[in-house]
């Protein structure tokens, strides 16, 4: 009986022992999972984790030269504070390290040609296009040759169709194959808005440069949609999208394009002043002529020649821009020597030939055979 007793004694003993650890356990997985609502995550989980390098290349040399090319571009661009064009010459180098150790690299390719492109500005430090044209269309034609679905390849190539070789129907052609393999490539809508707005096609280029608007608002999509109104006659439009653009960011052709509103509603000195600071950018020359321009048409006939003398003689293959003179010359009156700077600049395939058929500076002229007969040399219908 005794025995029976301490027998139900130690089984009681051990079922209770059994029951604190399991409440004691419970208890612990309570506190934890408070914790875990209520604490702040460990350091491991709050270091903010470095964004893995975007492969473009299998090619571990090839991708990373690439991404340092890239990054030499994007500083490249003149008409943006900061940029230099000499950025563009040592992004070409980088590409073509990356594609001599990737040579299928087609993208590197397509970049290293708008480098040389981009060489094409008025820039002390730029060439001519007679000088970057051959490698940047080999590069280009490299390129279409290994991918002929990328639709870089179709960009570029229709900016250079569109930009220098002025053929309408090739530059055309390739905006819309871009489209077709990227249709919510905003760049794609931004280029083809420019293209059809110089081919005096204003409701459709106004309809793709919205919808870029609408997939990825730019400073270049800002100064194209002003470039259309201005086209348009529509100015106060276009001043208003100069001004956009330039919240965004210091930029030439916001200050440019705001220039040459400004003479068009007859605000001269406002005028000087937009010019003035665009040409403080990079001692562009297509800037400095806007200046003349602007000096030109308010009156100050001196100051205008004077910056036209200072660009012929400190000409080095690259910051004279002849449209640019044709339109300060118009603006003294001199129709004879607009003709014949226009005249020059087709002859060197001058990218501001592209806005002969709208561009409301020459208005003056479309009376006139000569300006007639280069309208014809440059194929533009109607």
């Amino acid at each position: 009986m005794e025995r029976a007793l301490r027998t139900k004694v130690i089984i009681v003993k051990t079922l209770m022992k059994r029951m604190l650890i399991i409440f004691l356990l419970l208890g612990s997985l309570i506190s934890l999972e408070s914790s875990a609502q209520t604490s702040p995550p460990s350091s491991s989980k709050t270091e903010k984790q470095e964004p893995a390098a975007t492969v473009y290349s299998q090619n571990p040399a090839a991708n990373q030269l690439f991404l340092q090319a890239r990054e030499y571009y994007n500083k490249s661009d003149p008409r943006i504070g900061g940029g230099k064009l000499a950025n563009a010459r040592e992004a070409i180098k980088l590409y073509e390290q990356a594609v001599r150790a990737d040579p299928k690299f087609a993208l590197a390719y397509v970049e290293m040609s708008r480098a040389w492109l981009r060489l094409g500005y008025s820039d002390p430090d730029g060439l001519s296009n007679e000088a970057l044209l051959p490698p940047a269309k080999a590069a280009l034609l490299k390129a279409l040759s290994i991918d002929n679905k990328l639709t870089d390849v179709h960009l570029t190539l229709a900016a250079l169709y569109y930009n220098l070789d002025y053929d309408w129907a090739g530059a055309e052609r390739e905006y819309q194959l871009a489209l077709e393999l990227a249709p919510t490539n905003a760049a794609a809508h931004t280029g083809y808005a420019a293209y059809l707005g110089s081919m005096g096609r204003f409701a459709e280029a106004l309809n793709e440069s919205a919808r870029a608007d609408e997939l990825a608002p730019s400073i270049n999509n800002d100064i194209i949609r002003a470039r259309l109104y201005y086209s348009m006659h529509r100015y106060d439009e276009a001043a208003g999208f100069c001004m956009r653009s330039l919240k965004k960011g210091e930029n030439v052709l916001g200050h440019f394009y705001l220039g040459f509103v400004y003479v068009a509603q007859q605000k001269y000195e406002q005028a000087i002043t937009e010019f003035k600071i665009g040409a403080g950018f990079s001692n562009n020359g297509g800037a400095l002529a806007g200046l003349a321009y602007g000096y030109a048409m308010g009156g100050r006939k001196d100051d205008a020649l004077k910056i036209i003398d200072e660009l012929k003689t400190t000409f080095n293959g690259s910051r004279i821009v002849p449209y640019r003179f044709a339109a300060v010359y118009l603006a003294l009156g001199d129709k004879d020597q607009a003709i014949e700077w226009l005249k020059r600049d087709f002859e060197a395939r001058g990218n501001w030939m592209n806005q002969l058929k709208v561009d409301p500076v020459m208005d003056p002229l479309r009376s006139d055979a000569r300006f007639k007969q280069l309208m014809r040399q440059m194929k533009f219908k109607g």
